[in-house]
């Protein structure tokens, strides 16, 4: 009896660890943070990622089909009563904690003086929020396209994740946002409800609550010269309106130029049906999933047949899917870091070019540019342009050169690993389990020159004289 519970609490152990390596094995991943607030890169439904390097690779799918998205919309009008809501209005965030323009508007409460007369600035924030999101690739429907078909039936799995990447984009979520500053000034600190409240039903539009506010016996064919009388009081009142967007679809009839209430409702308008494309907004969700999940590339890949170990024991289906997105990810790594050590190398190699063909003659700076400062799109600092030159020594440039060869082809370098694990099969054995492989993890973390990279390739600031 006590044999028996001991082979039953075996085979459940056995169960239950099986099961808790798939779910750590496969499953989407959700992405929510800085890496996808980036505008220089695009995120696209069916685009390949790869997570250890952060980088988009090549849409690896044909004629995707898209699920129908849900939106969310909101509409907020409010009065900033206070400097502290003023500034929070100039660095507005969305949900997912995207970090927004500032605008250029007088705080709340703060006073300017016109003909002699003190006014008081007070602002109205009208905002229009629409996040879209389960819009997803239909998997079911959307197959590999014909070369990464071609890759995989080739057996060239390496190429494949070169190209795709070892994820791909399944869903994004996104954000679009229009938003208003109504400034007006008034004879006096506090701010004006009454005038506030017609601004409001003004831009709502709200008819029943405007003939309300009118009084009963007022009639909808007055409405003329109450816009005249309104119009009236927004120039006595220097009312101004200030508008930025952000994740807005092109739309060729859209019209987001605002100069009195109506344009301004108008505005409004073409806005929310601009950001009704699924397809449009800033991305604040991304969910990414391997590609050892897809059906299709399951299909191609062949992985449900029997394979050998070096141990002579066949490999379980959620293991070589294992095993490739190790191999997968660490392959990437290992292009990354060499493209990184060659990028810096070309971009020294032109970057001396530059400054010899514009500002030295002879291996002299011209005159007058000896203490020259020079400033870079990427970094806002300033340096002199001398030190710049002196990280830019044929000497420096060819140790940079060295550095990538003796990573990828140096004794035990990227090449001997990349060839073991293509020797060993890619869904055999992992990176982690090969001596070269273990060794190279320590070389990713190369260190870069961070002025040739922060500051090339250079442009003139201005000059500074000789103290």
């Amino acid at each position: 009896m006590r044999t028996y519970k001991k082979k039953w609490f075996f085979v459940v152990c056995i169960v239950l660890v099986s099961l808790t390596t798939i779910s750590i094995f496969a499953g989407p991943t959700i992405i929510r943070d800085n890496r996808i607030f980036d505008l220089a890169a695009t995120p696209v439904l069916g685009r390949g990622y790869s997570l250890a390097i952060n980088t988009f690779q090549s849409t690896c799918m044909k004629d995707i089909k898209v699920t129908r998205p849900s939106y969310d919309f909101d509409y907020t009008f409010e009065s900033m009563e206070s400097l502290k809501e003023t500034k929070r209005a100039s660095t507005i965030s969305g949900k997912a904690d995207v970090s927004y323009l500032a605008f250029d508007i007088k705080a709340s409460g703060t006073s300017t003086t016109i003909e002699g007369k003190k006014y008081f600035y007070h602002n109205v924030r009208v905002e229009v929020n629409v996040d879209t999101y389960y819009a997803s690739v239909d998997e079911s429907s959307t197959k590999l396209s014909d070369s990464s078909r071609i890759l995989l039936a080739n057996n060239d799995i390496p190429g494949f994740f070169h190209s795709c990447g070892s994820y791909y984009v399944r869903s994004l979520g996104r954000t679009a946002k229009f938003v208003s500053i109504f400034t007006y000034l008034h004879e006096e600190e506090t701010r004006d409800k009454q005038f506030e409240l017609q601004l409001e039903l003004a831009i709502k539009g709200f008819g029943a609550q405007l003939m309300k506010f009118l009084g009963t016996g007022a009639q909808a064919d007055l409405s003329l010269s109450v816009k005249s009388s309104f119009a009236s009081m927004a120039r006595k009142k220097r009312l101004t309106i200030t508008t930025k967007a952000w994740g807005l679809g092109k739309n060729e009839k859209a019209s987001l130029i605002s100069y009195d209430l109506e344009t301004y409702k108008g505005a409004i308008k073409d806005a929310f049906m601009s950001m009704q494309d699924p397809m449009t907004g800033r991305v604040t969700t991304m969910e990414i999933v391997p590609w050892v999940e897809n059906a299709d590339f399951q299909r191609y890949i062949k992985l449900e047949e029997d394979t050998e170990a070096e141990s002579g024991k066949k490999l379980l289906l959620f293991e070589k899917k294992h095993i490739l997105s190790l191999n997968a990810e660490f392959l990437a790594r290992i292009d990354r870091t060499a493209r990184t050590l060659m990028d810096i190398y070309y971009k020294a190699l032109i970057c001396r070019q530059m400054i010899d063909m514009n500002w030295k003659r002879d291996g002299k700076f011209l005159p007058g540019l000896e203490n020259a400062e020079i400033q870079n799109n990427r970094n806002p600092n300033k340096i002199r342009i001398t030190r710049l030159d002196s990280e830019l020594s044929p000497e420096k440039i060819e140790q940079l050169y060295r550095n990538e060869d003796a990573f990828m082809y140096g004794e035990g370098g990227a090449r001997d690993c990349i060839k073991e694990i293509i020797k060993e099969g890619i869904f055999k054995r992992s990176w982690r389990d090969i001596e070269v492989c273990r060794n190279l993890r320590k070389k990713f973390s190369t260190s870069l020159n961070n002025i040739i990279d922060d500051y090339c390739m250079p442009r003139l600031v201005r000059q500074r004289r000789e103290e």
